[in-house]
């Protein structure tokens, strides 16, 4: 509360100033709206970052473990219709969408004390399926930052059409 009430405060200074044609008045005036945004957009934010629970890996990131690790598990949890679509899917990537992920967790119990990274379009549903994950008892889980538009943008290998099922990897 306090950060809203101080920035309602100095906003109707900067009013105040505005009305009396203070010079500093437009620089107050672009303050107060500055802080008001923060305080409507940072819990937000900050609720974001704890929500989740999970690792952040950047692209490149991925790679280089896929390189090192072949076998790791990742799970793209966007629909069959975007995995197949224009903007391909890792290639050792398993097909899980987020909206299945509830019924198929005993497919990954397996895989529970494994690092698990998730991919989607940008982050948003990985995200999501990571807090499913960590509250199912996942230990390690990674959301890719910036997901598949990011891999693309990378100019990382992607492949097209059907993936592996669980337990298994494309070539």
């Amino acid at each position: 509360m306090a950060p809203g009430t101080i920035a309602y405060a100095w906003l109707g200074h900067a009013g105040r100033e505005a009305a009396a044609g203070s010079e500093t008045a437009v620089r107050n005036l672009l303050l107060a709206l500055g802080l008001l945004a923060l305080v409507a957009f940072l819990p937000r934010f900050l609720r974001r970052l704890r929500k989740t629970g999970a690792q952040w890996i950047d692209v490149r990131e991925l790679h280089e473990q896929l390189v090192r690790e072949p076998g790791s598990l990742v799970i793209d949890v966007r629909g069959p219709d975007e995995y197949r679509g224009s903007l391909g899917h890792i290639p050792v990537a398993q097909n899980i969408p987020v909206s299945d992920l509830p019924a198929r967790l005993k497919e990954l119990q397996s895989s529970h004390r494994r690092r698990v990274t998730l991919v989607c379009r940008t982050d948003k549903r990985s995200a999501q399926a990571a807090e499913l994950l960590k509250r199912a008892g996942f230990a390690d889980v990674a959301v890719v930052r910036g997901g598949m538009e990011q891999w693309n943008r990378e100019g990382l290998s992607v492949a097209h059409g059907l993936g592996a099922s669980p337990g298994e990897s494309t070539t």
